[in-house]
């Protein structure tokens, strides 16, 4: 009997003890790693708070806010996870990945501070350019903004910000595009404005065909960030060879035309923005907007969700260096000669024609 009660109480001290390592197991303390995040939150938000922001030297353009606001928003997020116990698995791995994002986008923002006083001439401003009354943007021609590749396996990914100051019938924001009756062809690409409703971008095929996905449209005199990717091949070996998007957000998308490939422009025709070219030579009375634009590129290859998205939001600077960029303008402040406006990898040069406006930023 002695020994029957000496094996069960030894039992249960034993079963005690097991219980009491899963306890402990699953009894992690958040706070620690919370106060972690909290801090690194608090050295974000300070720093962008208390930045100046200005052309001066020691000051950081206005742009570079949204490099910290973006990674307070993600580190915030984190930080509620493990309070409410959506992250199931708290470790201070998942803590130290947390932080060092936060670290990179506080040497990504400190980066930016200028080393010197922009020139008089050089004010961050924004450009308006009014269409409605004949001004438009020329980018001269190139077959490289609009020929990507061989036929039929064409890839490439035009994104930009625009802001519209009215929104009147159908216009072109940025035109690569040619539709010739008599010839029955419709070659290039442009990003358009239909019918004061729909944003949309258009791309010519063989035998006379378009594709047009778009998004729903019709704000003025706010910005926007508009981007369309093209994938003969497949986006991501789907079906679809163009998605849209605004703001970063998938929009529509459009599957292949069997028998019509994507045509390039092949006629010697500038690209331009806030109007059309009227085929080799001159513009067309037609196809005006008036508007803004910024930070407009061209790519030679099939961006990703996630690519798009740290575009639009300054996680990823376009410099100007990267191998698959085509082209791309700032226009985000004034510049030396408004009729020849070098872009991003000095191969391109851009010109500002008829009615047109720097607005400075103060």
């Amino acid at each position: 009997m002695l020994k029957l009660l000496t094996l069960l109480m030894f039992a249960a001290l034993v079963f005690t003890s097991c219980s009491d390592d899963d306890d402990n197991n699953q009894m992690v303390d958040v706070s620690k790693f919370v106060a972690q995040m909290e801090d690194v939150r608090d050295e974000m938000v300070q720093l962008r708070d208390n930045a100046r922001y200005g052309d001066k030297k020691d000051m950081y353009p206005q742009d570079s806010k949204y490099i910290l606001d973006d990674a307070v928003i993600q580190i915030e997020k984190t930080i509620r996870f493990f309070r409410n116990g959506t992250e199931t698995e708290p470790t201070q791995e998942k803590v130290d990945s947390a932080i060092a994002n936060a670290n990179k986008a506080i040497a990504d923002f400190k980066a930016t501070q200028r080393a010197e006083d922009l020139p008089p001439e050089f004010k961050e401003a924004e450009l308006y350019v009014n269409g409605r009354a004949g001004g438009y943007i020329d980018f001269g021609y190139s077959p490289n903004y609009s020929k990507f590749g061989e036929s039929g396996k064409q890839a490439f990914t035009v994104e930009l910000w625009f802001k519209l100051k009215y929104t009147e019938g159908f216009g072109s924001i940025i035109s690569c595009f040619n539709e010739d009756g008599e010839t029955q062809t419709r070659k290039g690409w442009v990003i358009n404005n239909f019918d004061n409703s729909r944003v949309r971008m258009t791309i010519g095929l063989e035998s006379w065909g378009l594709m047009e996905p778009g998004v729903n449209f019709a704000t003025t005199e706010q910005w926007a960030h508009f981007a369309a990717v093209i994938d003969e091949n497949g986006i991501n070996g789907g079906p679809e060879v163009i998605k849209v998007y605004l703001n970063g957000e998938l929009k529509d998308q459009a599957t292949a035309q069997a028998g019509k490939n994507y045509l390039s422009n092949y006629l010697e025709t500038s690209m331009v923005a806030f109007g059309q070219p009227a085929g080799v030579g001159g513009m067309t009375d037609a196809w005006r907007l008036s508007g803004y634009i910024k930070d407009f590129h061209i790519w030679k290859s099939a961006k990703t969700e996630e690519e798009i998205r740290k575009i639009k939001d300054k996680e990823i600077l376009v410099t100007g260096s990267e191998s698959d960029l085509v082209c791309g303008w700032a226009f985000t402040s004034t510049v030396e000669n408004n009729e020849d406006i070098k872009d991003l990898t000095g191969k391109y040069s851009a010109k500002l024609v008829g009615e047109y406006q720097w607005n400075t930023i103060d």
